[in-house]
């Protein structure tokens, strides 16, 4: 009778399962143990776009002082946002693929 509370061969405890997971091998949080580095590498990320932009106006400013365009600046402004895009698109897929 299957209904009397016995457990039959096809129980779960027969099945072999996962192995237990070890202490600290947690693989869905992928946060560092120290949180320095955890500061760093998110501080890092959110100062690339506004650094970026600052060095292209920079170097519009030059280019527009000897060039005397004036739109030379709004091109390095535009010029550094697409590179610091395009470094953070870099660094958060690194990440997904760790």
């Amino acid at each position: 009778m299957l209904g009397n509370g016995r457990e039959t061969r096809s129980s779960k405890r027969d099945s072999p399962g996962p192995p237990p997971a070890l202490p600290g091998s947690n693989k869905s949080s992928q946060r560092p143990a120290n949180p320095l580095i955890w500061l760093g590498k998110y501080l890092s990320l959110a100062l690339t776009l506004p650094a970026s932009v600052f060095a292209g106006y920079i170097l519009g400013a030059f280019a527009n002082h000897y060039l005397h365009k004036s739109w030379l600046i709004a091109i390095g402004i535009m010029a550094g946002m697409i590179a610091g895009l395009i470094q953070i698109l870099r660094e958060l897929s690194r990440e997904a693929r760790k």
